[in-house]
């Protein structure tokens, strides 16, 4: 792990639960705000500046950008939650009930919600979602993108909105099937108390399914500091059911994965071991799993060549094999045929 990556490590701990740090000399300022913004903790890393004491804070030279871009933020947050009311009045008069996922609703967790980045609005319409997209259509004149196996995608205002008619892609794993169906038996939507129309899913719901989406963006791709703070934000904040959430994960295979990010949390982030049950954790998977969270063992590549894309999008997941291991019950071999054959359905993904 490089001393910038530490740094950025020490300041969450800072914000999250007020521990105690000292930063070298020589802490190379510019690059550590580089990894913050790169793993959405940008914000979060502020408001631990705000918690040092002012002889540990670094000079203005160094925070005046960071404080610069966190106003545009701030300012980004509030147009994205104004986008979400429009969106919900919409539905309203069209008696389309919309549910939030991600997002928004788990900013409210964070200590400052604002300083969560925001990035695209999923909702759900409790079965109306084909209405709900011509309604949006006929109204705004925009293109409903239905090439997404879970959701469809369209522009509102200045956000970018999924629309789900499943929580998750029931394409690329066998697994997924059972766990859509159980999220589908706990939904239990509460409102908002500052959005008319918002809803947002239950407890058992968001635990269930923050952990498999998370799981899916980890052993596929790449994962941030973002997605697991949002865990950590939420489990502090809410009442887990962990008798069931853990019963449940039995019987999908994710346990394991649950472990690791447990352990993440009150490791290395700064949150209370106390708010989560004693699980068994390889320490090594751990320690392997951060690092590849702040620097992915396979990087991104873009290939315009069809044929060196396959072969890139083949090697990744074939190095990402121990993620994979963690997170799905079925083989690797199971879920790559599933996932071919999800792409032939729709090969635009």
């Amino acid at each position: 792990m490089t001393q910038a990556q530490h740094t950025v490590l020490k300041l969450v701990q800072v914000a999250v639960g007020g521990k105690e740090v000292e930063f070298p000399a020589d802490c190379d300022w510019p690059e550590v705000k580089n990894i913050a913004i790169r793993q959405g903790v940008l914000g979060l890393c502020v408001d631990a500046f705000d918690r040092l004491p002012k002889a540990q804070r670094p000079g203005l030279d160094v925070l005046m950008p960071w404080l610069g871009q966190v106003v545009f933020m701030e300012s980004t947050y509030a147009e994205h939650k104004r986008s979400i009311g429009e969106l919900a009045e919409f539905y309203a008069r069209n008696n389309i009930k919309m549910l939030l996922l991600k997002g928004y609703g788990l900013s409210k967790f964070w200590p400052n919600p604002a300083r969560r980045p925001v990035g695209d609005v999923d909702t759900y319409n409790f079965g109306k979602h084909k209405l709900a997209d011509r309604l949006v259509r006929e109204k705004f004149n925009v293109r409903i993108d239905n090439s997404h196996h879970k959701h469809s995608v369209f522009p509102f205002k200045k956000v970018t909105v999924e629309n789900h008619f499943s929580f998750l892609n029931t394409y690329a794993h066998r697994s997924t099937l059972r766990i859509e169906s159980i999220l589908h038996t706990v939904i239990e939507e509460t409102k908002d108390n500052e959005i008319g129309n918002l809803y947002f899913p239950s407890a058992r719901f968001n635990s269930l399914y923050l952990l498999r989406h998370s799981g899916e963006h980890f052993a596929s791709v790449d994962m941030s500091l973002r997605q697991v703070l949002d865990w950590g934000f939420f489990v502090r904040a809410s009442h887990v059911d962990w008798d069931w959430l853990l019963s449940t994960l039995e019987k999908v295979g994710m346990k394991e994965y649950l472990a690791v990010l447990n352990a993440i949390c009150y490791r290395h982030l700064g949150f209370e071991v106390s708010l989560f049950p004693h699980l068994p954790v390889d320490d090594a998977l751990v320690e392997r799993s951060l690092y590849d969270i702040l620097q992915p063992e396979v990087e991104p590549e873009h290939h315009k060549n069809t044929f060196r894309e396959i072969l890139f999008r083949f090697r990744r997941w074939w190095r990402n094999g121990w993620k994979h291991d963690i997170v799905f019950r079925e083989s690797r071999w199971q879920s790559l045929l599933t996932q071919t054959w999800g792409h032939l359905l729709k090969p635009a993904l």
